[in-house]
């Protein structure tokens, strides 16, 4: 890498730029997402003009910005290299190893992702991944006390509880998919069952909010950790309600009345 660029990649300055920029997403991503579908998913292609990528390869480059930014920050600043550090650094990679790599390729299917979606979901990855790996780099805390081992169980918690959870909606869209060979015509979506789907609508969201919150709370007062468990549910929460209403409408006599959006018993 060009040293000129390596040289503003640490200014403390570009930094806090970044930071000040990221930090004020999720200040427009909440009220944007309560008003317009993401068009991936369930509501691909509702922006009116179909200018469309393939879901599993859109997917897995848009994704594997936020690892990649966040290990060159992490290489550039030359960490000591502390059991903090390597946790934490060991805990974002395996995220986002499941999450641009095994995942897209777990999926049966995934819906063409919107270019809109695809630019901006490399935005905020370019400034989620900078931001928190230099934040770990230059930073390091103690591990033998319960405010980190409450967050690295969080952590692992929604970790398993979105994967497992993932599985449970992969297994569906295989069932819609082999109806749909079989009988030559759409097949409608399923009801999911099973695990937290007995209570909420979208448990997946749910268990990558939890993730990130114990993340933050792990990491002891890092800016960028905490932005960004504040931008995943700013993100998902939105969809979540669009998501579960979408259930309702859809499923109007058979869909369960008790289930919530995102938060059990609550929301």
């Amino acid at each position: 890498m060009d040293d000129t660029i390596i040289k503003y990649w640490l200014k403390p300055s570009t930094y806090n730029t970044v930071l000040t920029v990221y930090a004020s997403l999720p200040f427009i991503i909440v009220p944007a997402l309560f008003f317009v579908n993401a068009p991936y998913g369930k509501f691909a292609g509702k922006l009116g003009i179909d200018w469309s990528l393939s879901g599993k390869w859109s997917w897995c480059v848009m994704e594997l910005i936020s690892p990649i930014t966040f290990i060159v920050s992490v290489v550039l600043t030359r960490p000591t290299g502390t059991h903090f550090q390597i946790i934490m650094i060991s805990a974002w990679i395996l995220h986002y190893l499941n999450r641009s790599i095994i995942y897209p390729f777990r999926a049966p299917s995934m819906a063409p992702i919107h270019i809109l979606t695809f630019l901006s979901s490399i935005v905020f990855n370019l400034m989620n991944g900078y931001t928190n790996g230099m934040w770990i780099a230059r930073h390091s805390r103690g591990i033998n006390d319960l405010q980190f081992w409450t967050g690295m169980v969080l952590w692992a918690l929604g970790c398993i509880s979105n994967i497992y959870h993932d599985t449970i909606l992969f297994k569906l869209r295989l069932k819609k998919k082999e109806k749909e060979e079989q009988e030559h015509e759409r097949q409608r979506y399923f009801i999911p069952y099973g695990g937290l789907f007995e209570y909420i609508s979208c448990p997946n969201y749910f268990s990558e909010t939890i993730e990130w919150i114990g993340y933050a709370i792990a990491s002891h007062s890092s800016l960028p950790a905490i932005v960004f468990a504040i931008g995943t549910a700013a993100n998902l929460f939105p969809r979540a309600w669009r998501t579960h209403a979408w259930y309702r409408k859809e499923f109007k006599q058979t869909y369960p009345s008790s289930r919530k959006a995102i938060i059990p018993f609550l929301f």
